[in-house]
């Protein structure tokens, strides 16, 4: 699978890039509608954002639009754009500074709850530095948060899971990897799994932390390792831990985890 970035801002030097809110009622082609229009103009896209709405509710987009070689006016453009029929306000945003925009909608959101966006740099901050700092501490230090992490939001995302009927354990299990992935902490494959003597043997694939840990001479997931005890823990209603056997950090195809009951 691709790649996907989630950059709320852009850098482009040269470029007059102009922003656009689009408020109107959400029903069925707004968005390719508002795309249309653009496309329309000779216009581009360089960056699209939306907030999910009920048919019939208020629907937002946000937009940043490339007007370097258009000589069209973007107040006329948004003037022309109010005017459809699905549209109620649209808002123009002048960048401060020539070739850089962002989107500041604030703040921001991820399954209900607010969140913040961290990049390998601030990780390192987070994962390594603290572990260099703090020593075997650091370490024991963040497996713990990582089981708390695992435990509070993973009691979010099953509850959620029980509310569409995703109530079978294997159903759990399987939303559980899904947001895993989503969320950028690695790919989880399952290679052993058992409900009613509750013992997993997990596969991670690019696993985040021991991407950034590299090279070490151990294993070296201490955060990825208690999240996924703190998973399990949610999902088999019984406290476990995480040992991982395998790792990228020393040199192996991907990180393998067997999670057990905590003794």
């Amino acid at each position: 699978m691709e790649k996907f970035s989630v950059d709320r801002f852009l850098f482009s030097p040269g470029r007059r890039l102009i922003g656009y809110v689009v408020r109107g009622v959400s029903k069925r082609g707004v968005l390719a509608s508002v795309a249309s229009f653009f496309s329309d103009r000779r216009l581009d896209i360089t960056y699209c954002s939306t907030r999910a709405a009920s048919e019939g509710e208020e629907g937002r987009i946000l937009l940043f639009i490339d007007f370097t070689d258009s000589p069209l006016d973007p107040y006329m453009v948004a003037d022309e754009l109010g005017k459809l029929d699905v549209i109620g306000n649209v808002e123009v945003i002048e960048p401060k500074i020539r070739g850089f925009i962002a989107d500041t909608s604030f703040p921001l959101i991820i399954g209900g709850a607010r969140a913040v966006l961290l990049n390998e740099s601030a990780l390192k901050g987070l994962l390594l530095k603290f572990r260099e700092r703090l020593g075997t501490g650091g370490e024991a230090m963040l497996y713990h948060i990582g089981l708390d992490v695992g435990k509070e939001r993973w009691r979010y995302i099953l509850r959620m899971a029980e509310e569409i009927g995703a109530e079978r354990f294997v159903d759990k299990v399987s939303i559980a990897a899904e947001v895993f992935r989503s969320m950028g902490y690695g790919i989880m494959r399952i290679r052993e799994l058992r409900e009613k003597l509750p013992h997993a043997v997990l596969e991670v694939w690019n696993c985040i932390e021991c991407q950034l840990g590299r090279p070490a001479k151990r294993p070296f997931s201490q955060f990825i390792r208690g999240l996924l005890a703190g998973i399990a823990s949610v999902i088999y209603d019984v406290d476990m831990y995480a040992l991982e056997t395998m790792c990228i950090a020393v040199g192996d195809p991907h990180c393998l985890f067997e999670i057990t009951p905590q003794k």
